[in-house]
């Protein structure tokens, strides 16, 4: 939760260092913002604000295809087609079901055979992303679930279904983008030879081949789908429009297969990643908690793109793909009736990345204010640091000199007479009032202690006698004394 709290509360501040920057909707935002660094109750989980990404290039931060998705559901597409509407148990071993229909598992020695496995021969690259440089690459949208039947209670009124409070926030490839992604198809031809190491010859798929069966399989679930969200009112007629006007674009090549529908990616739905004779009785539908799941012959909802969790109508489908293939020897042609239909679809968009644009100075400009504020302020820091260690360093070295004084000291007073270590005292009297800068008159005990010393000196030889009479002179002049006679004829009798 505090973690949660300080990003959201911070997200002004930390906008100048964002690298990425993604358009969330309004009611994704609002709903945040109602339920960031709040606890859960009553059983539902409200603060399940993670934002699941969507594939993305580490490099670029630019979304991506995974080639092995885009094979995924050409697999499904070109199983559909060998097993030309047969009933079929997939629950029974997919395997075992995939091997019989592509012909690469051995009935007679009851095994698998993965070199005969038709796909081998087919490679796919990840799809790049290949779109205007303006637009943004992805949205963060809400997944909700809508059941494909109207809800009604026992007096006929429309109502909730179980399950359609469900939701999830999902960064999305937006919709509607010409051209978006760019990918590489590698079909190996191996000619009609009938090695025993090859696949079977009627499964050695074309590029048109590949598409034909795919638009097969796909096409009618597309408009199956798009005729039961009209109906439901799930999805604007604009929106309707402008994909009925993009296949109708593209009929021709679909017809001449060069192009095909493919769905990939989350929430494509039971019925696009299953074929059509593996679907009675085997789609799996959970029911409520503490309840056995049931089967059934198709989904009974359908996972949309939302800008709202209650959001009943401008809803989209996930996943839905149409596929343009071009041979690698062949130039790209432009295609502007395509470019602008779906340009006209891009308003939102547009506004976002132009409001961005502006935003990008400002924000460059503050990020570079606080960078040089920081560096002046870790400069004054280190100057500051540097004059604590070099004031460390002179205390430190202050301290070893004077221990170093302390200990010569110490082994001078071990060679003194008891005369000398007298004389030594007195003089450390006077150096200690000289720093501590303490005035003394001629009655004071600086001169009071020399005057005791020099009344014991009748024993002492001439030269502790000479050294206290210098030091006595000295503490004359301290206390100011060095005319006075009776202090005068005091040190004469040193002589």
């Amino acid at each position: 939760k505090a973690v949660q709290t300080f990003f959201y509360k911070q997200r002004a501040a930390l906008k100048p260092w964002a690298i990425n920057a993604i358009p969330v909707l309004d009611g994704v935002a609002k709903l945040y913002a109602s339920r960031v660094g709040q606890e859960g109750g009553g059983g539902q989980v409200v603060n399940k604000l993670e934002i699941d990404r969507t594939a993305y290039n580490p490099v670029t931060r630019q979304p991506v295809l995974y080639g092995s998705s885009i094979k995924g559901s050409i697999r499904t597409a070109l199983l559909n087609k060998a097993n030309n509407g047969a009933r079929a148990n997939e629950r029974q071993g997919l395997h075992e079901f995939q091997g019989r229909l592509l012909k690469y598992r051995n009935p007679e020695r009851g095994k698998l055979q993965l070199e005969l496995d038709p796909f081998r021969l087919v490679s796919l690259s990840d799809a790049a992303w290949h779109s205007e440089a303006n637009l943004p690459t992805s949205q963060v949208f809400l997944a909700v679930n809508r059941k494909k039947e109207p809800v009604k209670d026992q007096q006929g009124q429309m109502r909730q279904a179980m399950g359609e409070n469900l939701y999830q926030i999902l960064e999305c490839v937006p919709a509607c983008y010409a051209r978006s992604f760019i990918g590489q198809l590698t079909l190996q031809q191996v000619g009609t030879s009938d090695h025993p190491s090859l696949p079977s010859a009627d499964l050695r798929y074309s590029a048109e081949a590949i598409a034909h069966a795919c638009n097969s399989f796909y096409l009618p679930i597309f408009t199956a789908e798009r005729k039961l969200m009209l109906e439901r009112d799930y999805i604007h007629a604009i929106q309707h429009k402008a994909i009925t006007d993009i296949l109708r674009l593209n009929q021709d090549k679909i017809k001449n297969g060069k192009a095909f529908l493919l769905r990939v990616g989350r929430h494509s739905g039971a019925d696009s990643i299953t074929v059509s004779g593996a679907r009675n009785g085997n789609i799996k539908i959970m029911k409520g908690k503490g309840q056995q799941p049931e089967y059934a012959d198709t989904p009974k909802t359908l996972w949309l793109a939302a800008q709202h969790k209650d959001q009943r109508t401008d809803l989209l489908p996930f996943g839905w793909l149409l596929v343009e293939i071009e041979s690698d020897t062949a130039t790209t042609t432009d295609w502007p009736e395509l470019a602008q239909l779906c340009a006209s679809q891009q308003d939102k968009a547009l506004a976002w990345a132009k409001k961005q644009a502006e935003q990008k100075a400002s924000l460059e400009e503050k990020r570079q204010v606080a960078e040089q504020r920081r560096e002046r302020e870790d400069q004054e820091r280190r100057q500051q640091a540097a004059l604590i260690a070099q004031a460390e360093q002179e205390r430190h070295e202050k301290e070893q000199a004077e221990q170093q004084r302390q200990k010569q000291e110490q082994l001078l007073r071990a060679t003194m007479s008891v005369e000398q270590q007298q004389i030594d005292d007195l003089r450390r009297q006077l150096d200690q009032k000289r720093q501590q800068k303490q005035r003394e008159q001629i009655g004071g005990i600086l001169y009071g202690d020399l005057k005791k010393l020099i009344e014991q000196t009748a024993a002492w030889c001439k030269e502790d006698k000479i050294a206290l009479q210098q030091l006595g002179k000295d503490i004359l002049v301290f206390i100011n004394a060095k005319d006075n006679k009776k202090a005068k004829e005091l040190l004469r009798g040193l002589d």
